[in-house]
């Protein structure tokens, strides 16, 4: 509560949720929806205000200014539905003087173009939604009219994808959450699949270190299987490299005699000079191991002789 003078200002906290409930309330019953989405085939009515005070991109669509002549009929987002087209404009009559504009009046305020977008709402009452799928729509508008959204590692990819169409970072980070406290031995590898597709980039390393504790467990037939599918578990050869030393390290005593099966498996070729000299001649047994010393060695010859790479191509450079 906070004073004024004569006036009391009174803060309810309650009142947000119970707005928040009203919406609800009005959504499930259909009632006052003045907007149809449809994704997939399957329509989703809901209320414009609701959808823009979440969106960016509702936002921008429906403040936006309606193109002359009532723009693209149809309902595809693009334009005016046909019935709501504007009339065109009748030519003027030459003999007609064209009307100076009204002056404003003293102390009335300008309008802005800002103040336009926000008082020509575009036309918009049906939508279909491309490259949304129905299921993840559903989950985002769940989470619009009531704070929550249901996730699993079934929907969390449509839900995240649904959340960066419609530029609704409240879902995004909620889904990236729910990833990140999700990855477990059993599912790295689907998270990894997901982080990389999104480019989610902490949430794919915290996959990447189950990924780690899972291949240090490995014997030496699963590790070389490992290296030798396809896709490769990791999203480059140099990650490759990285992640076959640590397998070696893990028990050098016992490992360090496949060193050489394993690196045969690796395209050296494909990691860059710098990082061949950084990252992998720093390796000791790179160095002193002859056949690792010989693979080392033509990956470098691959890079200084770029215009003979056509012909130095092998199994360990495509």
């Amino acid at each position: 509560m906070s004073r004024s003078g004569d006036r009391t200002s009174t803060f309810d906290p309650s009142h947000s949720d119970n707005l928040l409930h009203g919406l609800n309330l009005l959504w499930r019953k259909q009632l006052f929806c003045d907007v149809t989405l449809t994704a997939q085939g399957q329509q989703f009515h809901c209320h414009k205000a609701v959808l823009a005070s979440c969106s960016q991109y509702f936002r921008s669509l429906f403040s936006s200014h309606p193109p002359l002549g009532g723009g693209v009929g149809g309902q595809d987002g693009l334009g005016a539905p046909k019935d709501q087209q504007q009339p065109p404009q009748q030519q003027q009559q030459p003999s007609q003087q064209q009307q100076p504009p009204p002056q404003e009046e003293p102390g009335t305020p300008s309008s802005s173009p800002d103040d336009k977008l926000l008082t020509s709402p575009r036309a918009i009452n049906n939508l279909v939604l491309q490259g949304c799928s129905s299921i993840g729509l559903r989950l985002v508008l769940e989470y619009l009219y009531t704070a929550n959204v249901t996730l699993s590692l079934d929907t969390v990819e449509e839900v995240l994808s649904v959340s960066k169409i419609l530029h609704i970072p409240q879902v995004t980070k909620l889904c990236v959450q729910f990833l990140n406290d999700q990855i477990s031995v059993q599912n790295y590898k689907q998270v990894c699949k997901i982080a990389a597709l999104h480019g989610l980039e902490e949430t794919k390393k915290l996959a990447n270190k189950y990924l780690v504790e899972d291949v240090l467990l490995l014997n030496f037939e699963e590790m070389r299987a490992l290296l030798d599918s396809l896709p490769p578990p990791v999203e480059s050869e140099l990650a490759l490299f990285q992640m076959s030393v640590l397998w070696l390290e893990h028990d050098r005593e016992t490992r360090m005699q496949y060193a050489p099966d394993l690196m045969k498996r690796l395209r050296f070729a494909l990691i860059p000079a710098p990082e061949l000299v950084e990252r992998v001649q720093s390796v000791d047994f790179m160095r002193t191991d002859p056949v690792c010393q010989k693979l080392l060695l033509d990956a470098m010859n691959y890079h200084l002789m770029p215009f003979r790479q056509h012909c130095r191509q092998s199994l360990a450079s495509r």
